[in-house]
């Protein structure tokens, strides 16, 4: 069993290079089945909780922004290649136009490796915070707690993005967080 994922959560974790991960309870490495009875969920939990689901949701929101990016360098792409192909093919004698044709089909080329790797590092960073989330919803189905995220994202002002965060708990001690969070684009 990952005890390090309820641990994460708990507000009662130590870890320290000689020992690694104890309970401040009980000064000892985690020893439980299932759930552990003494787990202390608060600010750590709400906080860890909260930045998930708002990594998550701030992918969503860009995924179109990407894919409109990630389409549009490919047809640039293409656009150059093709054009670098075509361009001056009746008066080719020149140096200086195979240069130029050249370098704008190596343009093209570097269009479509812009585009790869954009959408490349998109959905590996859209995957992480899917993994992260579902790393603490594992853990608080396990405890029988269940919440619903609000979003309320402000005006963008200067680059700085603020959010709102409000989350509703079913089966926990506390009913509702809200919590404001400050962001550089």
């Amino acid at each position: 069993m990952n005890f390090s994922r309820h641990c994460d959560l708990c507000e009662n974790q130590i870890t320290s290079l000689e020992n690694g991960l104890t309970c401040n309870l009980t000064n000892k490495k985690p020893d439980f089945d299932n759930t552990c009875s003494k787990i202390t969920l608060d600010k750590r939990f709400q906080e860890k909780l909260e930045i998930a689901n708002l990594e998550l949701e701030i992918k969503r929101r860009n995924k179109k922004s990407t894919h409109l990016t990630f389409y549009s360098n490919i047809i640039i792409g293409f656009s150059l290649i093709i054009g670098g192909y075509l361009f001056s093919s009746w008066t080719i004698y020149s140096l200086f136009l195979w240069t130029v044709k050249i370098g704008i089909i190596a343009s093209g080329f570097t269009f479509l490796g812009v585009a790869y790797s954009k959408l490349k590092r998109f959905r590996k960073k859209y995957k992480k915070a899917e993994w992260e989330k579902s790393k603490i919803d594992e853990v608080l189905k396990k405890y029988g707690i269940e919440y619903f995220t609000i979003f309320d994202f402000k005006e963008k002002i200067h680059g700085t993005q603020e959010v709102i965060v409000n989350l509703e708990f079913k089966n926990w001690t506390i009913k509702q967080t809200t919590n404001t969070y400050k962001f550089d684009y």
